[in-house]
């Protein structure tokens, strides 16, 4: 199985999985004080996305490069560049004494007018980094090793292109996962709970934040975690239930469609049972941050 691709959601990533201002400004600090980066501090985040945190930090002048294997969610970061009066470089591949010149690949440089601040948008998996070794001090990995099969393959990647005492520094949600299992009354539980009475499974072809912990331990690595924050998250019964109809999160992508048909029916009953006129009421979720920083 290869790798998740969310190019058939990247025109919802950013509405379904936004953080607000705040929270995201605490999260860009905090990478800035774990790698005690500067103007010439080279990063590289893989399943960089839309840049929700990458789009900030190449703001704050420093040299940002993002991989991912999905073309529309890069687009999406490539039109905030844009908004933002960035302005696109002209540079093939290969250019950069960095850049393996064994693959050819489509790369975009952006330069920010007036500040030292760089992005470099390349389409690559993160098991094969398209970079050679030793080419960063910092690589940034947000909420991603569970999309990715293969992940070992990709960590091992990522302390390629770390050079010696690089640090690898992720980012998550705690207990995420809670909510896509079929053991409490929310929403999505009970929706992995409909889906299993279907003979379907919502289990991510990844691995768990935890286990790349493990992994990365048992190569000798010291790992350390810290909770940044815990903030919270208005909702509401339809916006839940309108996310998982979109399919806008990866579990609703691993069902297969009559299984998810079905599944949404049964769904839609369920939660005019238990909220009735409420379905529009907000309510709140608490949401804690957490942040990892390996050196290697």
């Amino acid at each position: 199985m290869s790798s998740l691709s969310f190019d058939p959601v990247a025109h919802l990533y950013d509405a379904t999985r936004g953080f607000p201002e705040s929270v995201i400004r605490q999260i860009v600090t905090a990478i800035e004080q774990a790698t005690n980066a500067n103007t010439q501090t080279r990063f590289l985040e893989v399943g960089v996305g839309t840049g929700r945190f990458a789009f900030p930090l190449a703001a704050a002048e420093h040299q940002y490069t993002g991989i991912d294997i999905s073309e529309k969610m890069l687009s999406r970061l490539e039109e905030k560049l844009r908004a933002g009066g960035w302005q696109e470089k002209s540079l093939s591949w290969g250019s950069l004494p960095d850049e393996d010149t064994t693959r050819n690949l489509a790369v975009q440089h952006f330069v920010q007018p007036g500040k030292q601040g760089t992005m470099r948008l390349a389409i690559a998996d993160m098991t094969a980094i398209p970079f050679h070794d030793a080419s960063f001090d910092a690589v940034i990995a947000i909420h991603v090793f569970h999309l990715v099969p293969d992940w070992q393959k990709a960590l091992r990647e990522v302390v390629r292109v770390l050079r010696p005492g690089g640090m690898l520094v992720r980012c998550w949600e705690e207990k995420w996962l809670e909510d896509w299992r079929p053991d409490s009354r929310n929403i999505k539980t009970r929706w992995c709970s409909i889906v299993q009475e279907l003979g379907g499974s919502i289990e991510h072809p990844g691995a768990s934040e935890q286990m790349v912990t493990a992994w990365l331990q048992q190569q000798g690595f010291s790992t350390q975690e810290t909770e940044l924050m815990t903030w919270q998250q208005p909702q509401t019964a339809r916006a839940i239930f309108e996310e998982i109809a979109q399919r806008a999160w990866t579990s609703t992508r691993l069902v297969p469609d009559d299984i998810f048909a079905a599944s949404l029916e049964r769904l839609r009953h369920w939660i005019d049972e238990q909220y009735g006129d409420h379905i529009d009421e907000v309510f709140t979720i608490e949401k804690r941050t957490v942040l990892s920083r390996t050196v290697v």
